[in-house]
């Protein structure tokens, strides 16, 4: 049985509470539907990016956003099809979140999805056959062993185990036992590539099942790919699967839960900000449909230029230009900074 090792500090405890207040704020906030439709929208973009940056695609957010509605894009074909399959298992995930079965099969079918005509038929959804080393490429351009995990005839038995773990542990707090499950799932590596990205798409699966999604609005996965070197270093416990099962995992679980606190406070942000603005606008009746696109762009991405408007509503940068000025006026929008720099935030 996985038997994770450490302790619950001070600062996690902390932590854990501030993010339990701010998962009330967010429950008891009421949207229109369509502002919380916009945020789950942007949110899965912003996954799919950060997730798949993660792993070394390039496509920049905004071509994410195209991809995921259906537009084209100018990359290589396997940088896109990586995006495709992430967006497609996000909408598995939410599919899945309605019941509560969480085991090898749905496992597989989501490593099914994420490595789609990326790598051979006999290895999609499929737990390896193969060994796997986690190697590090230094500056020279060599590669470093950082990590050989187990062999392969143990990761059918490692992934029963861990799952038999989730299903014991549910005195354990939800947010501990999802950072425990995305560090086991990493440490067993059960697939010969693909890791990364199905262990990330998991501990949401079980987030979501476990009642903590947060209107589906949170992105982990954003404070992974801020700084990728300590993401991976924090994950980096030990050079072979023995090892790891000896560590003290508590510096991992105060790294998750205070990247989970960040993102839960950016969640927190944007929806009382969406909340508070989409009551004025209903009450006051002041704020056109046209107007809250640019209010609910702004209050996910925390900024808005004339360039974005002119994306979002279709029209020329003068006009796009003229209505951030209303908003201003209405004192909804805030004007940063000048000229080709200007930008604008929320007034909350």
């Amino acid at each position: 049985m996985f038997e994770p090792k450490f302790v619950i500090s001070e600062s996690m405890l902390n932590n854990l509470s501030r993010i339990a207040e701010a998962k009330s704020v967010v429950q008891r906030a009421r949207l229109v539907p369509s502002r919380e439709s916009f945020l789950r929208r942007w949110a899965r973009v912003r996954m799919a990016y950060s997730s798949t940056s993660i792993e070394g695609n390039v496509l920049r957010e905004d071509q994410v956003e195209v991809v995921s509605k259906g537009g084209q894009v100018r990359a290589e074909d396997e940088q896109i099809l990586e995006v495709k399959n992430y967006l497609k298992a996000l909408r598995l995930v939410d599919d899945m979140a309605g019941g509560d079965c969480f085991g090898k099969r749905e496992i597989l079918r989501l490593h099914k999805l994420v490595m789609a005509g990326l790598m051979g038929k006999e290895k999609i959804g499929r737990l390896r056959k193969v060994p796997v080393y986690v190697v590090n490429v230094l500056a020279s351009g060599k590669e470093k062993l950082v990590y050989t995990a187990p062999e392969s005839k143990l990761v059918s038995d490692l992934i029963n185990n861990l799952i038999s773990w989730l299903k014991n542990t549910s005195d354990l707090h939800p947010v501990i036992r999802a950072g425990l499950l995305h560090y086991q799932f990493e440490t067993i590596h059960p697939f010969a590539d693909g890791n990364g990205r199905t262990g990330r798409l998991l501990t949401l699966l079980h987030l979501y099942q476990s009642g903590w999604d947060f209107k589906r609005v949170l992105v982990l996965e954003d404070y992974y790919n801020k700084n990728r070197k300590e993401y991976f270093s924090k994950l980096q416990t030990g050079k072979n699967y023995k090892s790891r099962q000896k560590t003290d995992l508590t510096e991992w679980l105060e790294y998750y839960i205070e990247g989970f606190l960040l993102e839960v406070l950016r969640v927190e942000k944007e929806v009382l900000t969406l909340e508070f603005v989409g009551k004025k606008g209903l009450v006051e009746g002041y704020l056109k449909d046209d107007e809250m696109m640019v209010v609910d762009f702004t209050a996910s991405l925390g900024r808005v230029t004339s360039g974005d408007v002119v994306d979002i509503l279709k029209i020329p940068k003068r006009t796009a230009q003229s209505k951030l000025r209303l908003l201003v006026d209405k004192k909804v929008l805030q004007k940063k900074s000048s000229g080709p720099a200007t930008y604008y935030v929320l007034m909350v």
